[in-house]
């Protein structure tokens, strides 16, 4: 019987450390993001068509989502890099106007942002809007920070080409 009790008690030793060593750790993270794009003011979105004509307003819907294995809240930093672009309106979507940084020698604008991670966090979103004024295409990228693996980082490709002739001539109609 005395045999039996240590065992047990050794037994509750070694689980407890071991629920301890697991839960002790730093956090692992795991992210997900999108790209989702509109040319009707916002009204839907979707992450197809990514080609629009120059002067008309395109909304970019940027979701990111950190989950960490941990119940307590941890805060990562995301990043949106769209180069070539100065004059781009960005709110989160409760109407906060995000304020840019724009480095001009490189000609890049980013926007950061906090992501809160933990088990049970949510989406976050956000929408920029682009009025292109020239045909170009524009590579954006969001980067999580070192906490998550770059594999989680994603980018998205936007073409802003010249105005179809219909189109010039129906809006000359009009």
């Amino acid at each position: 019987m005395k045999m039996l009790r240590k065992k047990i008690s050794l037994l509750l030793v070694v689980i407890t450390i071991m629920t301890c060593l697991t839960g002790c750790g730093e956090p692992k993270y795991k992210a997900s993001c999108d790209f989702l794009y509109s040319s009707d003011k916002g009204h839907t979105y979707g992450n197809g068509t990514k080609e629009y004509e120059i002067g008309d307003t395109v909304y970019m819907k940027v979701k990111y989502k950190v989950t960490s294995n941990k119940k307590k809240t941890s805060q990562v930093k995301v990043v949106l890099t769209i180069p070539n672009a100065k004059n781009v309106d960005a709110k989160y979507m409760d109407g906060q106007i995000i304020t840019p940084n724009y480095d001009a020698v490189n000609n890049v604008t980013t926007y950061e942002f906090t992501a809160n991670a933990s088990k049970d966090s949510s989406e976050q979103e956000c929408v920029i809007q682009f009025i292109p004024n020239k045909a170009e295409t524009v590579k954006m990228t969001l980067v999580f920070d070192d906490n998550v693996d770059s594999s989680y980082d994603k980018q998205s490709t936007l073409e802003f080409v010249e105005a179809k002739e219909e189109t010039k001539e129906e809006t000359k109609e009009e």
